[in-house]
């Protein structure tokens, strides 16, 4: 057991396991629910990355890819239908200035 430590000595392991921010498995559950009739591996990948998102920053970057991922298997309308609904959630873990325009 003591091997491991000579080998890395200098790399203690300390993993800093932090619950997500307030707010953000709430947001999650929601764009999760919007790929709920979309399928397919990109569908999968993206489902894995909101999973693994901690921040509602990440959640909001990845609203992109959601939306593309509906266009692709609905239509163009739908997509914009679907994102516009969360809108309100992210209202309440983001900042205001994320939304002005400028």
């Amino acid at each position: 057991m003591e091997s491991w430590k000579q080998w890395l000595p200098g790399c203690p392991f300390d993993w800093q396991l932090r619950p997500p921010e307030a707010g953000v498995e709430a947001v999650r559950r929601q764009l999760l629910a919007v790929l709920d009739d979309c399928d397919g591996t990109d569908c999968d990948r993206l489902r894995w990355r909101l999973h693994t998102a901690e921040r509602p920053q990440e959640l909001w970057l990845l609203r992109d890819q959601v939306f593309q991922v509906v266009v692709a298997q609905h239509c163009l309308a739908q997509a914009h239908e679907r994102i516009d609904s969360l809108l309100g959630a992210f209202r309440t873990v983001l900042p205001g200035s994320m939304f002005s325009r400028t």
